[in-house]
């Protein structure tokens, strides 16, 4: 147990307090015991340090067999089931059911702005180059505003950022 001392005031201080104290409000105040000091005893929680420590070997080898999944997992998307699924839509939007769907959209008029709106760019014969969504990837196959992965990481770093202004100045 470590025990803190708090000396009592001088009776210099006491005297200039009292002396700036009206009198009237002199007999209010509670005496103060010039004679014996004021000894707080309080027991202070003995300081833990720590130390870095490598982590367990199972949790390395964890981490790396994650990064391994990973790159398989954007490999196998990448080359695999991206080109795949545009080469159906691309038949699909030449004679399947997309070019059915969207002659139906062009014909019908006024009547499912939305889905007009939402499909304005398959919708139009001039089939200019989109503008890219990050301008500083311009070469980039996959840098476009319709890219789901694209708009869902502008989306989390924008939360990210208001999250940690709002951190800072709340």
């Amino acid at each position: 147990m470590l025990l803190a001392f708090i000396p009592s005031p001088s009776i210099s201080s006491v005297a200039a307090l009292a002396n700036k104290v009206p009198s009237s409000t002199a007999s209010i105040l509670p005496r103060i015991e010039l004679s014996t000091p004021l000894l707080i005893a309080e027991d202070i929680p003995s300081v833990t340090t720590f130390d870095p420590v490598l982590p367990d070997t199972t949790t390395l080898v964890g981490f790396g067999v994650l990064t391994i999944l990973c790159g398989v997992a954007w490999v196998i998307w990448s080359d695999q089931v991206v080109p795949v699924s545009r080469t159906k839509l691309a038949i699909s939007k030449s004679r399947g059911d997309v070019k059915e769907y969207l002659d139906d959209l062009k014909q019908g008029g006024d009547e499912r702005p939305v889905e007009q709106w939402l499909f304005a760019d398959w919708l139009q014969d001039n089939k200019s180059a989109k503008q890219p969504a990050i301008p500083f990837l311009k070469k980039a196959k996959w840098n476009s505003g319709d890219n789901p992965v694209v708009v869902t990481s502008a989306i989390m770093i924008l939360g990210i950022v208001v999250a940690s202004i709002s951190e800072r100045v709340i």
